[in-house]
């Protein structure tokens, strides 16, 4: 085992994820203040509806190379030819879905459907790629090119808006970034493996893809089903008004993912040998986890005014109570997120994508049933926070009854006493520029928690050392 290969992979994906979720994130600021309620509305919308669709052009057979290529490298030339054959294939038919069904929405919306269907096909087949660089341990070079697709995205999407052209433009800088990350890819494979294509495998494969294809699908969908189920039910205006708010809380939501990646080789192997240190790893990563979630949910609460009117320039002051409601998705998702965790370290992989299936019918279910009383917007968003805590609670009670008695509550008073204060903080700062209000709101945050509780407390201590080290 190559412990300096696997360092550098570790401190590319994490550096390349960070910059470019950093990017990801100011430029979809940038693009909602600059298109105001209505057009924000058929933009989420367009994105919404064709990030639906390409979900289910992997089928999980780019997870499926990854595991079978990392063991046997022999067999990943027809791995990847089959891969990229399937991709194709479920790409152009994803496409088409895409086509026949955007008849509902308005010509805007289906504009910009025909030019972001091709965008995600190009990133979906981008995708394989990245897959195969890491079944070749080059994750480096995957999350280079990633990097790049960024960098690329931004400043053909900044172009745009200098110039001040329509959001239909928009969508030509994320064609334009995938296509040419392709073609980059391409070039950059052409002598580093020729790609070779068995049909009469493909079944196979396909088969024993499904169950890393259903995860993944259910997990993703959840994340913009509630944008998609408001642009059949509401206004694009409403649409914009609500995607203003709830963005900006999935901005954030990677953190978990990156977080524990690092320990999953770790988790797989104390789920098998030693379940009481298993518990004991995850009762701490819950306790991180917990605390971040809590206290940046807490601030966006405190802080929707301010924050959603310096960020949004004014123009989504309506998108402020929606905030205030669908921050909590912050906390709630942190705290499941290790649960679930655990289920998938310690062979329960299937109880944690069925309660994603429950999940999406219940999210569906509550937006349209609470639609006549709330309204579209805001069923959506209660909705959502309603599904969350179901996620948590049943994950809760599967880990309890089939793994062993985790100790989540413990882990929260410490962290409940230090939001409580963070959020009086922020509260009597209100009246400052936002900026200044959250940085102070969350060094007293670190403050209150470092004193009260010895496990902060010597995470801390390591953060100062390690930058104040020579």
């Amino acid at each position: 085992m190559d412990t300096r290969l696997i360092a550098k992979n570790a401190t590319a994906l994490g550096l390349s994820s960070l910059l470019a979720k950093s990017i990801a994130a100011v430029l979809g600021i940038l693009v909602t203040r600059y298109l105001g309620p209505a057009s924000n509305g058929d933009y989420s919308t367009a994105y919404a509806y064709v990030g639906t669709i390409i979900l289910f052009a992997e089928l999980g057979i780019s997870q499926l190379m990854v595991q079978e290529g990392s063991k046997n490298p022999k067999v990943l030339p027809q791995y990847f030819g089959n891969t990229l054959l399937v991709k194709t294939v479920l790409c152009l038919i994803c496409y088409l879905v895409m086509l026949i069904f955007m008849f509902p929405y308005n010509s805007t919306v289906k504009t910009m459907v025909l030019f972001v269907g091709i965008a995600v096909g190009f990133n979906a087949f981008n995708q394989s790629i990245y897959n195969y660089y890491q079944a070749v341990q080059k994750i480096y070079l995957a999350a280079l090119y990633q990097f790049l697709t960024s960098i690329l995205i931004a400043v053909f999407t900044i172009i745009v808006l200098v110039a001040g052209l329509g959001v239909v433009t928009i969508t030509f800088a994320h064609l334009f970034g995938y296509s040419l990350t392709t073609l980059l890819l391409i070039w950059a494979l052409r002598k580093e493996i020729r790609p070779k294509v068995e049909l009469s495998s493909v079944t196979n494969m396909v088969v024993h893809g499904l169950p890393f294809g259903i995860h993944r699908i259910f997990y993703n969908i959840f994340t913009q089903f509630s944008i998609l189920l408001l642009s059949w039910t509401a206004t694009n205006e409403e649409v914009g008004i609500y995607a203003a708010a709830y963005k900006l809380i999935l901005i954030l939501i990677f953190l978990p993912s990156m977080m524990t990646s690092a320990l999953y080789p770790v988790l797989y192997q104390l789920g098998d040998s030693d379940r009481s240190q298993h518990q004991g790893v995850i009762e701490k990563v819950f306790k991180a986890l917990a605390a971040i979630g809590i206290a940046g949910s807490t601030l966006f609460f405190v802080l929707a005014g301010p924050l959603t009117e310096w960020l949004y320039d004014g123009k989504f002051n309506d998108s402020a109570p929606i905030l205030m409601i669908v921050c909590w998705f912050l906390a709630l998702e942190c705290m499941s997120f290790s649960l679930g965790d655990i289920l998938t370290t310690t062979g329960h992989q299937t109880q944690r994508t069925i309660v994603q299936g429950i999940s999406l019918v219940l999210l569906a279910a509550l937006i349209l049933g609470l639609k006549p009383w709330l309204g579209g917007v805001y069923s959506a968003s209660y909705g959502v926070i309603l599904v969350e805590i179901f996620i948590f609670l049943a994950y809760y009670y599967l880990v309890r009854k089939n793994i062993y008695k985790i100790r989540l509550w413990r882990q929260l008073p410490s962290t409940l006493i230090a939001s409580v204060v963070m959020a009086l903080t922020a509260w009597v700062m209100r009246g400052f520029h936002p900026l200044l209000s959250v940085t102070v709101a969350g060094l007293v945050f670190c403050l209150v928690i470092g004193v009260i509780d010895k496990d902060f407390r010597k995470i801390g201590q390591y953060i100062i050392k390690r930058v104040t080290k020579r």
